[in-house]
């Protein structure tokens, strides 16, 4: 028996080699899953995913009329944060309550839900005529608009003309759905009474 049992210790230290091996291999194989599930971040994607050439957008209102309409030569979209780069916006607000804007610029930046939109660069708005009163134009390098609260604001040199009246500031708050107009800093003008 003792020349079987030696036969069978050389197999049986072959085998338990062979599975401390495996069992090593494995340890080291799912240690180094774990360390590159640890170390892997997602990608966050910066490149846009897709482009509109010359679109125009059209949000309405809950009973179907448009609210705003929004158009470009170019929108760029990154999904990152969902957020639009427009090249040469313009937007005009519709409502039955309030008097129409325009407004235009070199570029904007919508956030992805939609609820800022930052106007860069060369920004103009533009309120018509309306119940006898004349034009108001509004021009600044740099606005916000929050199309929810009907306000357009920025913290930049503003300067406003309406009819021959002219005036100068730096900041301004327009709340459209109250018609209110607020310059807030270094403001002078000249202002011609309407005939």
């Amino acid at each position: 028996m003792s020349e079987e049992r030696s036969r069978r210790y050389p197999a049986l230290l072959l085998l338990a080699a062979g599975s401390l091996l495996a069992a090593l291999s494995f340890w080291v194989l799912e240690l180094t899953r774990r360390s590159g599930d640890e170390t892997h971040q997602p990608s966050v994607r910066t490149e846009p995913d897709y482009f509109i050439d010359d679109f125009t957008y059209t949000r309405l209102s809950v009973s179907g009329n448009a609210r705003y309409v929004i158009s470009g030569k170019k929108l760029t979209h990154y999904p990152a944060d969902d957020s639009s780069i427009v090249e040469q916006p313009s937007v005009r607000s519709y409502s039955n309550l309030r008097d129409p804007m325009m407004l235009q610029a070199q570029q904007a930046k919508i956030s992805g839900d939609q609820k800022e939109f930052h106007f860069y660069e060369n920004v103009t708005l533009e309120r018509p005529q309306a119940r006898g009163s004349d034009t108001l134009r509004v021009a600044s390098e740099y606005m916000l608009v929050l199309p929810d609260q009907d306000i357009v604001k920025t913290d930049k040199k503003v300067t406003m003309t309406l009819g021959n009246s002219r005036m100068e500031g730096k900041g301004m708050v327009i709340d459209n759905g109250r018609r209110q107009l607020n310059l807030q800093n270094q403001i002078n003008g000249h202002y011609e009474s309407p005939r």
